[in-house]
């Protein structure tokens, strides 16, 4: 053979260079990151309170039973009363007191004139609140009639 032509074994022990391994993207631990990151999310979330929450009462609800329920009162000028009666805030507060300690109340209805100025009213709910009472009623009347009804707060 002459010097410089091709010899088909001289090929064979050529040295190769070594393969770099391709790169890969190993999907598994992918979609468990994916997967621990929406958990968070939702949980994060489900913990987190609105900024704003608001539950607006309708007007025109079903009638509250009537067991074991007292009225508060309040007139247009302001004045509060119990079943009737006239009596302070601080009076109203223990006479439910003292209902609610003995079990002979379940309900505090509030009755309000229209036109009584919202201070009077957030008062008489501290009022019934610091007896303890968590079940009020707002009285309301229906927009065809003066038919009263109540919608539970």
């Amino acid at each position: 053979m002459v010097k410089g032509s091709y010899k088909p074994e001289t090929l064979l022990h050529r040295r190769r260079r070594p393969q770099r391994p391709e790169p890969q993207i190993l999907i598994a631990p992918l979609i468990d990151i994916v997967f621990l990151l929406l958990i968070f999310f939702m949980l994060v979330a489900r913990f987190l309170s609105p900024s704003i929450a608001v539950a607006l009462p309708e007007s025109g609800s079903g009638a509250i039973e009537e067991a074991h329920a007292r009225t508060v009162t309040i007139d247009r000028d302001g004045r509060t009363f119990l079943d009737d009666f006239p009596l302070t805030l601080d009076e109203i507060s223990s006479a439910l007191e003292e209902d609610r300690r003995s079990g002979e109340l379940d309900l505090v209805r509030l009755r309000a004139d229209r036109d009584t100025p919202f201070q009077k009213i957030v008062d008489a709910l501290e009022a019934i609140r610091r007896a303890g009472i968590v079940d009020i009623a707002i009285e309301t009347t229906t927009g065809a009639g003066d038919e009263a009804t109540e919608d539970g707060a």
